[in-house]
């Protein structure tokens, strides 16, 4: 019997990278460059979940979109280690940090940041290139040098995506 919970094919460009022991269910589309690391769960049951252009969920991150609130990780976003997304929208090159937590309907602006273990409440939206700490404060924008950091980590998680694959295809 078919029903909401149904896991479906996931959708994943040639070149996105899925690591052993990640899991991924439901509705996912990963594209071009993507990348889910080791002991990540990623479940689009309830709604789907779309990772862009060079997105990294790296290690032991929770993806999941809730009923009425699908996922969407824009290009160049990087999920720090731990990191939860519940049913919410993070925009282009944007770092959700390690440990930080983003609740359903919440909406994280371009090149913004949410520091290490953050909260972001539900339906909050964040301005663009703002930095969230605490229980969902918004401290100051985001400076220039901490954007280079967030394109560097998704350029850093391309190159370790692209030879993790070549491994996987070496069988190595």
């Amino acid at each position: 019997m078919e029903g909401p919970l149904t896991p479906t094919a996931v959708d994943r460009a040639d070149d996105a990278f899925v690591a052993p022991g990640a899991v991924l269910t439901g509705d996912v589309r990963m594209a071009s460059e993507s990348s889910v690391f080791f002991g990540s769960v990623v479940r689009g049951e309830a709604a789907p979940v779309e990772l862009n252009y060079r997105a990294n969920v790296q290690d032991n991150c929770l993806v999941e979109a809730t009923s009425g609130h699908p996922v969407r990780i824009g290009a160049r976003v990087s999920l720090g280690h731990n990191a939860r997304v519940f049913g919410a929208t993070v925009e282009e090159g944007s770092l959700i940090a390690i440990g930080a937590t983003v609740l359903p309907g919440a909406v994280i602006g371009a090149q913004s940041i949410v520091a290490a273990n953050a909260t972001v409440p539900e339906n909050m939206v964040v301005p663009p290139r703002t930095l969230v700490i605490g229980q969902g404060r918004l401290l100051r924008e985001v400076t220039e040098a901490e954007i280079e950091r967030i394109e560097h980590g998704a350029r850093d998680y391309a190159r370790l995506c692209r030879e993790y694959r070549a491994r996987q295809r070496s069988g190595g």
